[in-house]
This record gives structure tokens, C-alpha cells and sequence, in this order.
């Protein structure tokens, strides 16, 4: 026993950490994060990165990595839960049920500090913003240069309200500009509408000349966005009271319902559409546990629109920076605004974000700063292997189990 303990000592001194200050230091020690075997939040490290080895393609940059936004699919992806999305004509047989390889973070703000040979539209030291599924959660990464933007010297955002707004407000755009052909005349039910998400479709929609609706979870959020978005109408959207409420407030229906509720609380809400209507499905529960759904409430000529973002931004990249471009403009006219509370965590706090962000008690929007951190950080030394041994040895399943993820 004694000789086992000692051994876990010995075990445990070769995962070197090297303590260092981000901001300062990034650019000699790179460092990413570790998602651990396990897949638990509570074992979430960053590790030293290698990126002297790394060659850039000609269309290449590499950015600097200031600050990212967090998102559930971090969580989710974090956890070795995030699901396939499946290619076009792949058979279900062939489709893996989840994606243990796919990086968290998606929304950076950064600084360029290399470019492609054949990059001419940008140069080092430019100021970026982008979303990518390639992960974020690392101080430095590689990203086409076709897809990222020049944040104008003019916009009103800091980094750290600026980087976690690209996932919802491409999200909002694509959904209510250019699938819905939003009108102002239209009224628009937005379901938990105090994430980032949920405040910039508040906002798109008030720019518009739309009329808002909107449920949440709590008193307080409800309060919320009352209080700070002047919205009339604001029902709780954990029980089914809120159709009968808005029935009764509007008896010819909605026009448009974006939703992220699941089962019945789906169900029920899309029985609110009105003649010709709109439901924008923001939420992936029940496409992915393959829920049932009545054909019979789409009757009045109304449409479901799926909006998967990832699948977007793979697939029509130039509409994601023609729509990204558009929505920079449009915070610089201020017509649009940073949602609140925007939580800024350091890489240290990684664990405690991620399970804030897991507990659903969030309302507007959490990043973390990245290289712009000024505060101590520990990092392992890229020693994946001993890192791998260290966390089987000190539990009851056996580093195969950890690797594949099953016994």
C-alpha cells in the first residue's frame, strides 16, 4: 500500500506545471485545454502547446486568442456529449452517437500574429472577431482568412462583450432575416429569452418594428426583461400556463415562436401559430432523442424551420461573414447592444464557468479571458500519456476504459 501511494507521488511529479501570466507570456508557452478521458468538468486542465511545429497553409492566419465565449455546447462537448451531426447521405448505421473528438469554444476575439503567403486582406496585429468549429479554448489558433472580420476602430463593444456574440446574433439574423423574412408588423414569442441568444432576437426584433413576447424560468428573469427591454407580455415557460396566457392576450396567434423548449412545453407552444406562421426550432432535445410532433398544427400553411448553426457555418461560410458583417454595423449604429450581464472569468475559473454555465442559472452571456488574462495561470506541460496514467491509477476503471469510453 505504501509502495502503491509512493508510486502515485513519483506519478503525479511528471505532470510538470509551469505557473504563467497569459497576457505576458502566451507567445512562448502556448497552452491549450485538456478535455480529460473521464469527461468530467472537475478534471478540465490546460496544458502546454506546441506551435513552433505548425505550418501556415497560404490562406491561413494565426490569431492570438484574447477572449471566447462559452456556450451549453461547450459543456456538452466537454462532457463527451455533444452529438453527431451527420454528413449528407451517411447511413444511420455508420452515424457515431457522439463526437468525442470535436474541441469546445467557438466565438473569439483575437489579434493576428502570422498571415498565409497568399493572405493580402489582412496583416499582423489586426483586430478580429469569428466563429469557428474548430475550438477556441486554446491561446493561439489557425483559421481561414476568409471567414474572420476586422473589428472597426469605432465599435462600441470591448473584447469581452464583443466574443461571446457570434454564435447568437449569426444565430438570430439567419433565423429571422433570412429563413423567416421577418416583418414589422409580426409578432414574435421568444421562449427563456434572457440568454444570449434570447436578448439579441429581443433586440433584432425591436429593430425591426416587431412585437415581442417572451417567457422565462424565474421571477426574476421575468422581471428582467420587463424591467430592461420594456416587454409587455412575460410568461413562465416551465409549465404549460403560458399558452393559455397568451391565447388570451392574442386569440389570432403568433406569428413567429423561437424555441428552445423540449417535449411538452414544444408541443403546446406550437399550437400558438397563427395563419401562415413561423417555428424557429433553436433547440436540439428533441431532434436528437427524435420526438414526435403533430403534422396536424402545421395545417394553416405554417413552416418549421431547424436551424442548426454549425451545419451553417460549414456549409455557407460566406453568408456567415456577410451576416457577421452586418450585424458589426449594426452595433455600431447602435441599433444593437451588448446583452447583460456579461460574466468575464479567467482560464483558471474554467471549471467553475462551465459548471455555472451547466446549471441553467445563467442569464446573459459568460466568456473567459484568454491571453488577455493578467492573472496567474498553472499549465501542465504536454505530457499526455502520464497524464492519462495518473488519472487511471488513481480510480476503479483502467485507462482502456477512460480511451474508449466504455467498459
Amino acid at each position: 500500500m505504501l509502495q502503491k501511494s509512493a508510486d502515485d507521488e513519483q506519478e503525479k511529479s511528471k505532470l510538470e506545471q509551469i505557473s504563467i501570466i497569459a497576457k505576458r507570456d502566451a507567445d512562448e508557452k502556448a497552452f491549450r485545454i485538456c478535455l480529460p478521458p473521464c469527461r468530467f468538468l472537475s478534471e478540465l486542465t490546460w496544458i502546454e502547446e506546441d506551435r513552433e511545429k505548425e505550418l501556415l497553409p497560404p490562406c491561413m492566419v494565426e490569431v492570438r486568442v484574447h477572449c471566447v465565449g462559452i456556450n451549453f455546447r461547450d459543456v456538452l462537448k466537454s462532457r463527451g456529449l455533444y452529438p453527431h451531426t451527420r454528413p449528407f447521405a451517411q447511413s444511420d448505421e455508420n452515424q457515431p452517437k457522439l463526437d468525442r473528438d470535436t474541441e469546445p469554444g467557438s466565438d473569439f476575439v483575437g489579434t493576428i500574429i502570422r498571415v498565409g503567403p497568399t493572405t493580402t486582406s489582412f496583416q499582423v496585429g489586426d483586430h478580429v472577431v469569428d466563429v469557428t468549429g474548430d475550438g477556441t479554448y486554446h491561446s493561439h489558433i489557425m483559421i481561414n482568412s476568409q471567414l474572420i472580420i476586422r473589428i472597426p476602430s469605432d465599435s462600441p463593444l470591448t473584447d469581452e462583450q464583443l466574443c461571446g456574440l457570434p454564435c447568437p446574433i449569426l444565430t438570430v439574423i439567419y433565423s429571422l432575416k433570412y429563413r423567416v423574412h421577418l416583418q414589422s408588423d409580426q409578432t414574435v414569442l421568444i421562449h427563456a429569452a434572457t440568454g444570449a441568444a434570447g436578448q439579441m432576437c429581443i433586440q433584432y426584433c425591436q429593430y425591426i418594428g416587431a412585437r415581442v413576447i417572451a417567457t422565462a424560468g424565474t421571477e426574476e428573469k421575468r422581471r428582467f426583461l420587463r424591467e430592461h427591454y420594456g416587454i409587455e407580455h412575460v410568461f413562465n415557460s416551465r409549465d404549460t400556463s403560458f399558452v393559455n396566457d397568451i391565447r388570451q392576450s392574442l386569440p389570432q396567434g403568433i406569428d413567429v415562436i423561437v424555441n428552445s423548449l423540449s417535449g411538452n412545453l414544444l408541443k403546446e407552444s406550437i399550437k400558438l401559430l397563427a395563419y401562415r406562421g413561423h417555428f424557429v426550432e433553436w433547440g436540439k432535445q428533441d431532434i436528437y432523442h427524435n420526438g414526435n410532433l403533430s403534422m396536424f398544427q402545421l395545417r394553416s400553411d405554417c413552416s418549421f424551420h431547424v436551424n442548426d448553426f454549425i451545419s451553417l457555418a460549414d456549409h455557407v461560410s460566406p453568408l456567415m461573414r456577410l451576416m457577421l458583417e452586418e450585424a458589426i454595423n449594426l452595433f455600431i449604429q447602435r441599433k444593437l447592444r451588448a446583452v447583460e450581464p456579461t460574466v468575464t472569468y479567467e482560464p483558471s475559473q474554467v471549471i467553475e464557468a462551465l459548471l455555472r454555465c451547466n446549471s441553467g442559472q445563467v442569464m446573459g452571456k459568460a466568456v473567459f479571458c484568454i491571453t488577455s488574462s493578467d492573472q496567474l495561470l498553472n499549465i501542465n506541460k504536454n505530457q499526455s500519456n502520464n497524464l492519462l496514467k495518473v488519472v487511471s491509477d488513481n480510480t476503479m476503471f483502467s485507462l482502456e476504459v477512460y480511451i474508449q469510453g466504455t467498459i
